[in-house]
């Protein structure tokens, strides 16, 4: 396997690995003359040997279907793997991500879908790493797989995930995939950034509500069919106690004797939590109880709080639970994907 080790996106040492066969070439050339000639030679034959390699890899790879042909801009992902790094192709990455995203009740243009958003996420982030080229050295067709907010699982993990189906989800999302193929979604001309969350709170919210910040593609669109959904809400209930032990490194005297929503958005999302009299940040009370979202509501009864949820995730962008209900009564991925992100192109 052709392998680049990259910091960066700098190639600093090129090393091959093949079963338990592995070489490392480190080329140190000071000028001496006397010296020139005998690397030069080494390079020239070990330039014909890497050639051969690589022609030979990649024809092995692509006949038995492991790898793709390369993608119409030839984008690849940087990935770290069985201690080496290697350089996949977008749409492989692409397929790799969304089969470890799939759900079971995900159809076909759901995947479709979803494999959208997963190349656009990828093309938007190294549109934004090519205005630095620190990050990417110039190359504006790779990019870190560290750059990116995708989680990608290996096949021994996606075979462990999906048992005895993995045969037939690999080849829903491999046709998923190829049918979107190059497919980006786009505002005025530019790659956007295609947030995404689970279970909306029966409609998304704006960019400017949640971070009052005006972004075009990200405006409020109902979504009533998230209420269905078993996860859209969900209550907890702790005592006074266990919530000063949770959050004693955050507060200090009590000057209140309640736990309170503060400062919220219209549609209910906290930005601050007052525990006992002390301003929490809302992100950092959901992580530290595990709450599925910051649309929290609570209600304080003889020394216990009701802390209900609403919605998975922070309702931004497109409701994955809401996308599928739209697939299954058979809207196509892009009037999908047109929905949920106000005024965009979809195409390649």
């Amino acid at each position: 396997m052709l392998i680049y080790v990259l910091t960066d996106f700098h190639i600093i040492e090129i090393q091959v690995y093949r079963k338990n066969f592995k070489m490392d070439l480190e080329f140190n050339v000071y000028g001496r003359e006397k010296n020139l000639k005998v690397k030069y030679i080494f390079l020239g034959i070990f330039g014909a040997f890497m050639l051969t390699y690589i022609i030979s890899y990649m024809y092995n790879r692509t006949a038995s279907g492991q790898i793709t042909v390369a993608g119409e801009k030839g984008k690849s992902v940087c990935i770290y793997q069985d201690g080496a790094y290697e350089i996949v192709d977008v749409e492989e990455y692409v397929q790799q991500v969304l089969t470890g995203m799939a759900d079971d009740n995900w159809n076909m243009e759901m995947l479709r879908t979803v494999s959208v958003i997963i190349r656009t996420g990828i093309y938007y982030q190294m549109d934004k790493n090519s205005k630095n080229d620190s990050k990417n050295g110039g190359n504006t067709n790779l990019i870190n797989e560290a750059d990116l907010r995708e989680i990608r699982y290996t096949e021994d993990e996606l075979r462990e995930m999906w048992g005895n189906d993995y045969k037939k989800i690999i080849n829903m999302t491999a046709e998923a995939v190829s049918d979107t193929r190059g497919v980006i979604i786009r505002y005025d001309g530019n790659v956007i950034l295609p947030v995404y969350h689970l279970v909306s709170i029966g409609h998304t919210i704006s960019a400017d509500e949640l971070f009052g910040r005006d972004v075009p593609y990200l405006r409020q669109v109902a979504s009533d069919a998230d209420r269905m959904a078993d996860d859209f809400s969900c209550t907890k209930i702790y005592s006074g106690d266990r919530l000063r032990k949770t959050f004693q490194k955050w507060i200090g005297d009590e000057t209140d004797a309640e736990v309170k929503v503060t400062r919220a958005t219209a549609s209910g999302y906290a930005h601050e939590i007052s525990v006992f009299g002390n301003a929490v940040d809302a992100e950092l009370f959901k992580d530290q109880l595990g709450l599925a979202s910051t649309n929290i509501h609570i209600d304080c009864q003889e020394n216990e709080y009701r802390i209900i949820t609403v919605g998975v995730g922070d309702s931004l962008g497109l409701s994955l639970y809401g996308a599928g209900i739209l697939a299954a009564n058979g809207e196509s991925y892009e009037e999908i994907l047109r929905y949920y992100y106000t005024g965009v192109t979809v195409g390649r």
